[in-house]
């Protein structure tokens, strides 16, 4: 486990997250120019969760389809 930190107005938040979930959140929030030293602005995180929210509808969708398509038209 390891431990991410957020800033945000103000306040801080730890989070305990599997390692290899935890490098992926580091290296997402980097991508989208949000700094892990610096107080984040309530907006950007917003804006990124529902990113993140959108991908994984997107996913499920996709997963759908695909059970759809493969399994229940036959």
């Amino acid at each position: 486990m390891e431990k991410v930190i957020f800033s945000i107005s103000g306040r801080q938040f730890n989070v305990e997250l599997d390692d290899v979930f935890a490098q992926y959140i580091k290296e997402d929030l980097f991508d989208n120019e949000i700094a892990s030293d610096r107080d984040c602005e309530p907006t950007k995180l917003l804006q990124l969760y529902l990113k993140s929210m959108k991908k994984n509808f997107d996913n499920e969708e996709q997963i759908k389809t695909f059970i759809v398509d493969n399994f229940l038209d036959k």
